[in-house]
């Protein structure tokens, strides 16, 4: 056995349906291509996490995001009826329980994260720590433990959620594979410019 290996750690995606994503983008792209960012996004995140070699669970909001999930051989649950992203992280959370295995539960329209990012996070992971990696507008985009967790996802959640980690030891990752999310036209630009952006630029219209 090899003793340098890292310990496995659940990575848990909640997935929207593809459809209606990303609704604030519609002044800079029409509903076919937000759909099909919202879906490129998705399959770079997971595929980001899978590649530094930790198990995956999609939450899928529909059973499109279950297709596409099953079509890349990811394991996928439903999200729970009403429960929103919480109750899809809380979801997740309890297979990883079930399992005994840490969990980070990551959104999926991060478009810079990496297998290093990946890496670097489920290294950070560990018994009585809780590991937080906040967005630039004060959300959380990335959040992992081993126990039980109360999530409060929503405007400002990463001051919510360093509250409710206050009893356990609190790790921040700050990172731009980690802070970089897409809700804005500006956002998308701005992700669109960076070198590990370049895949977005043909959305944009942009020369790769």
């Amino acid at each position: 056995m090899d003793t340098n290996s890292p310990s496995p750690v659940l990575g848990i995606v909640p997935v929207k349906g593809f459809a209606a994503a990303k609704e604030r983008l519609a002044s800079r792209l029409d509903g076919r291509r937000r759909a099909a960012l919202a879906a490129a996004l998705a399959a770079r995140v997971t595929s980001a996490w899978a590649t530094a070699g930790h198990p995956l669970l999609v939450v899928a909001g529909n059973e499109e995001v279950a297709a596409w999930a099953r079509a890349r051989d990811l394991e996928v649950i439903p999200e729970p009826s009403g429960g929103g992203l919480n109750g899809s992280a809380h979801a997740g959370v309890d297979v990883a329980q079930a399992r005994r295995l840490p969990w980070c539960v990551l959104h999926a329209d991060l478009p810079l994260f990496s297998a290093a990012d990946a890496a670097a996070v489920a290294a950070a992971a560990g018994p009585d720590r809780i590991v937080l990696a906040p967005s630039r507008d004060g959300g959380t985009n990335l959040i992992a433990g081993s126990t039980p967790f109360e999530f409060a996802y929503g405007p400002g959640s990463f001051r919510s959620h360093l509250w409710s980690a206050r009893h356990r030891r609190r790790v921040v990752v700050v990172s731009t594979g980690t802070a970089v999310d897409i809700d804005t036209p500006a956002d998308l630009e701005a992700a669109a410019a960076h070198r590990r952006g370049r895949w977005l630029r043909p959305i944009l219209g942009w020369p790769a």
